[in-house]
């Protein structure tokens, strides 16, 4: 039994290293990309506002590769509708909802204005490749939020996938509605209905 509780007891302190040193490289890579989004909102939140193709532009250069749109389709519709969909469907569902992404970014941008983002925590499973890692969105005149993202590894790189607020998932929220618009009407019809969400957005962009 000791011997079995100091081998323990040694698995877990290997393990602690190494978290402890992913946390940091971990720590250090979001508060880059947080920092990069900090800047051109306080430089550009006006122009952003003004002219919805810059902010696209930026958007697919700093942001899309950070946030995983294959990643949060996944876990918003399962493992097994996922893995139903043939590669291309699939491809074509990421870029719809990529499209998604850059509305709600657009909506959010006139709604608010000077947030800064600062991270704040990271919590990291023992394999280090998930876990949640806490910003906080300082917005003037308003209390300060704390919103966590849930992070993955994949391929040496990092993606935030999901985001939460007091507890409520984004992704849960979405959930049903992905489900069972996916069930009721197939990927292709799906993939109708998110265009259609984005149809005032993609006809803003084309006037451009």
């Amino acid at each position: 039994m000791g011997r079995y509780l100091i081998a323990a007891m040694a698995v877990i302190l290997l393990n602690w290293c190494t978290v402890a040193h992913a946390k940091s490289e971990v720590t250090s890579y979001f508060e880059e990309r947080l920092e990069v989004i900090n800047i051109f909102l306080e430089k550009n939140h006006k122009k952003a506002v003004n002219d919805p193709q810059y902010l696209v532009q930026f958007v697919d250069k700093e942001l899309l590769n950070v946030w995983s749109a294959k990643n949060t389709l996944r876990a918003m519709l399962g493992p097994k509708r996922w893995s139903s969909m043939k590669p291309k469907t699939q491809s074509k569902l990421v870029l719809t909802y990529q499209n998604t992404i850059r509305r709600y970014l657009y909506e959010t941008l006139n709604q608010f204005k000077g947030q800064e983002a600062t991270v704040v925590g990271l919590r990291l499973n023992p394999k280090g490749n998930k876990g949640w890692l806490s910003v906080s969105l300082e917005t003037p005149n308003l209390p300060d939020l704390t919103i966590d993202l849930k992070i993955y590894k994949s391929k040496n790189t990092w993606t935030v996938y999901d985001f939460s607020f007091q507890g409520i998932s984004f992704v849960k929220l979405k959930r049903v509605f992905f489900r069972q618009t996916f069930d009721q009407k197939g990927a292709e019809g799906l993939i109708k209905t998110l265009n259609h969400k984005n149809k005032k957005f993609n006809q803003i962009i084309a006037a451009e």
